[in-house]
């Protein structure tokens, strides 16, 4: 009951924030159109949290028919330029398992600093939701992933089914036993990714797929790549990863990776083709974004699980009902 209840209420909450927004309230406004990269016109921002002395926050665009075609984060240049070190992890995704009583977050914690944000309901976005991670000194696989980048989880799976995988002293980084075992089990065809191995599974995210045949898993630069995360034989996010070093050195005016999919889709909808990344001089930050979208339907009779909701025609969606509750992140 109470669940309903606090679901009815951010609704109508988020109902009121629209109508502000259209009075020029902050939140939703335009985050200027700039001409460094294909995606700067008609782009417009959500929520943002903060990261060192700067700040992500979502963007979006839209076609005249309501669906998305851009979604993504900005980081901004200052964020960039002061991102934390130490600790290491932030203290999201933590186990004790040396049973000390208290946990180090050094040894302990995966997850790197944590921020969760928000998009719109756009018009047929299967998206919900997006964990953005900084890692500072990378993670696993080794010579994989072990340099400093983000991880940005677009995720299909709701927040609250999300916050259900629990940590513990299993899998690649701190997931319960149980949970790393419903993680780990394969997606059918034809819903599986051709070509992506399993990493491992991770506490509060799932099971991790790489694609084994780009770099960083083939010998060449660490730029960008794109993984699918997956639980319970379902496809539950879909994530990008940028080396931040490359980031900082290079400026990329603009950078694309075309994304591998898979055979088929349990949810239809708007799917994008490419993840890109572009420094914009003008506004001062670092976009990074699932560009290109295509319409993808399910094969008939697909039944998909609960939490994979359907995209819906409507701008905006119920938000869990509870956000993260640490310092630093943003409230929906």
């Amino acid at each position: 009951m109470r669940n309903r209840f606090n679901r009815t209420l951010l609704l109508s909450m988020t109902a009121l924030s629209v109508v502000a927004a259209g009075c020029g309230a902050p939140g939703r406004t335009s985050a200027g159109t700039g001409t460094d990269n294909a995606a700067g016109a008609g782009v417009l921002v959500e929520n943002q949290v903060s990261l060192g002395n700067g700040y992500v926050q979502t963007v979006y665009s839209r076609g005249a028919n309501g669906a998305p075609t851009m979604i993504g984060v900005a980081v901004s240049e200052s964020a960039m330029n002061s991102l934390p070190t130490v600790p290491t992890h932030d203290g999201n995704t933590c186990f004790d398992k040396d049973n000390s009583g208290k946990v180090d977050p050094s040894t302990e914690c995966g997850s790197g600093h944590e921020r969760v944000l928000w998009f719109p309901r756009l018009k047929g976005l299967p998206f919900q939701w997006i964990m953005f991670n900084w890692q500072a000194k990378g993670h696993g696989p080794a010579h994989v992933f072990d340099k400093p980048h983000f991880d940005l989880h677009f995720f299909i799976q709701d927040y609250e089914s999300r916050n259900a995988i629990r940590t513990g002293p299993c899998g690649a980084v701190f997931v319960n036993c149980d949970d790393n075992a419903t993680a780990m089990k394969p997606v059918p065809a034809p819903f599986n990714p051709i070509g992506f191995g399993e990493p491992g599974a991770a506490g509060r995210m799932g099971n991790h797929l790489g694609d084994v045949n780009a770099p960083p898993f083939t010998p060449g630069p660490f730029t960008q790549a794109f993984v699918y995360g997956t639980y319970d034989s379902h496809i539950s996010f879909w994530e990008t990863v940028f080396a931040t070093d490359w980031l900082k050195t290079e400026r990329p005016h603009r950078n694309c990776l075309t994304l591998k999919w898979a055979p088929e889709v349990e949810v239809s909808g708007h799917y994008p083709r490419k993840s890109c990344v572009s420094h914009r001089q003008h506004q001062r930050d670092y976009l990074m974004t699932f560009e290109d979208f295509a319409y993808r339907a399910a094969p008939a009779g697909t039944t998909p699980p609960d939490w994979l909701l359907p995209p819906q025609s409507t701008e905006t969606a119920p938000q869990p009902d509870t956000g993260p509750a640490h310092s630093g992140h943003g409230t929906p």
